[in-house]
C-alpha cells in the first residue's frame, strides 16, 4: 500500500515540484516504512518550498534522530521551535520541546549552528 502511495506522490511531484504538501505526504510515507534517508530528502524539499512548515522540522528532526544524528536533529528542532513560535503552531512547538528534552545534548561549537542551507537541498 505505501509503495502505491509513494508512486502517487512522485507522480504528483512531476506536475507540482514546488508543492510542500506533496513533498510532506511523500516524506510521511517514507517515515511509515522507516526509509529515513528518503524521508530526510523529501523533508528538505518541503522546507525548500516552505521554510515556515513546523511539522516538517518536527519530522525531519525525528528522521535524523533515527539515523543516529542526534546533534543535527537538535539543530533542526531548535530551528523548528523558532518557526512554530513565529507561526503560532503550538502543538508542533510542544512536541519539539519534548523531543529536545529527551535528546541528549552534544558538544556544540560555532560550526554547529543551524543554517538554512543545512535544511534544504
Amino acid at each position: 500500500m505505501s509503495q502505491t502511495r509513494i508512486d502517487a506522490f512522485k507522480s504528483l511531484l512531476e506536475e507540482q515540484p514546488d508543492e510542500a504538501m506533496v513533498w510532506y505526504g511523500l516524506a510521511n510515507e517514507y517515515v511509515k516504512l522507516a526509509h529515513w534517508q528518503d524521508a530526510v530528502d523529501a523533508l528538505q524539499n518541503v522546507l525548500r518550498c516552505n521554510a515556515d512548515y513546523p511539522a516538517a522540522y518536527q519530522m525531519l528532526g525525528t528522521a535524523l534522530a533515527h539515523q543516529g544524528k542526534a546533534e543535527a536533529a537538535r539543530r533542526v528542532w531548535t530551528k523548528g521551535l523558532e518557526v512554530a513560535t513565529r507561526t503560532g503552531a503550538w502543538n508542533a512547538l510542544g512536541h519539539m520541546e519534548r523531543l529536545l528534552a529527551q535528546t541528549p545534548e552534544a558538544a556544540t561549537d560555532a560550526s554547529s549552528s543551524p543554517s538554512s542551507t543545512e535544511f534544504c537541498a
